[in-house]
């Protein structure tokens, strides 16, 4: 293997760990949530009779559904206030307690790709009533293990890169060595 070929097999290698890292930065490009009420995973009360739900980039054609602790789906109508606002309102408000899902999916206006999401929150009379909660714009639900392994993976091609290097170098010496030109 020639001293060339060996470099643009790394290169090759860093170019597709970079791909892949950047590809995972633009999957999580697409609109998501940035408030919602009741938030996901929050527990609340009072009377419930619409979600309302904060996009965080411009969003068309939403749609969805909401469905009690049994499983069985609300009657909601889905009223896009603006391009960022979306009222969910619930045909009577909410009154078993329980755990309920809200499930969404819009139309990105930024790349006119079809986002499904969904989350859960619970319902109990006796907390108190939801308030429209910031989301972490950073929290696009991907584990902080997938980018330690994919920061590994960085590590360890690195570190094949590094050897493979110096298995080429050490080999040209061993020729130069045995030819009898050092």
């Amino acid at each position: 293997m020639s001293g060339a070929s060996a470099r643009q097999r790394i290169a090759s290698a860093v170019v597709a760990v970079i791909a892949a890292l950047s590809g995972a930065a633009l999957a999580s490009a697409h609109s998501g949530l940035g408030a919602a009420s009741p938030a996901p995973g929050a527990v609340v009360g009072g009377e419930i009779s619409e979600i309302q739900l904060r996009y965080a980039s411009a969003v068309v054609d939403v749609a969805g559904s909401v469905t009690d602790p049994d499983g069985d789906t609300i009657a909601t109508e889905f009223v896009q206030d603006t391009s960022l606002a979306v009222t969910i309102r619930l045909a009577t408000p909410l009154t078993t307690p329980g755990e309920y899902a809200v499930r969404h999916s819009s139309t990105s206006v930024d790349d006119g790709d079809r986002v499904d999401a969904a989350y859960l929150f619970t319902y109990d009379p006796a907390a108190p009533p939801p308030r429209l909660e910031i989301l972490d714009p950073d929290d696009d639900g991907t584990s902080i293990w997938v980018w330690v392994v994919l920061g590994a993976g960085v590590v360890l091609v690195a570190g094949l890169a590094w050897r493979l290097l110096a298995a080429v170098s050490a080999s040209r010496v061993r020729r130069s060595v045995a030819d009898g030109s050092a």
